[in-house]
């Protein structure tokens, strides 16, 4: 696969915010599964996930730091969410 940025925001809030907002876009209506990732910052990441969990319907969510790989491209203070949605049962 390839990776590759959506956009630009200028502030973590502003960041943290337009990450949910496209979540909502994607799985609205769905339940949805989700991992927060970060690095170096379990404190922002535990936040982050009770947004989450506030606003969506989680089947199920989880925190996990980024892999070492992918810390050496970004550096430390990174969030990130990753998340499918699934059809109600």
């Amino acid at each position: 696969g390839e990776l590759f940025p959506i956009e630009r925001v200028r502030s973590k809030p502003k960041a943290r915010e337009r990450m949910m907002q496209l979540m909502e876009e994607r799985v609205a209506g769905k339940q949805v599964h989700v991992n927060v990732m970060h690095a170096g910052i379990p404190e922002e990441a535990q936040n982050l996930k009770e947004q989450v969990l506030s606003r969506f319907d989680c089947v199920e969510a989880y925190i996990t730091e980024f892999s070492p790989v992918m810390g050496a491209h970004t550096g430390p203070g990174l969030l990130g969410l990753a998340f499918y949605g699934s059809d109600k049962s």
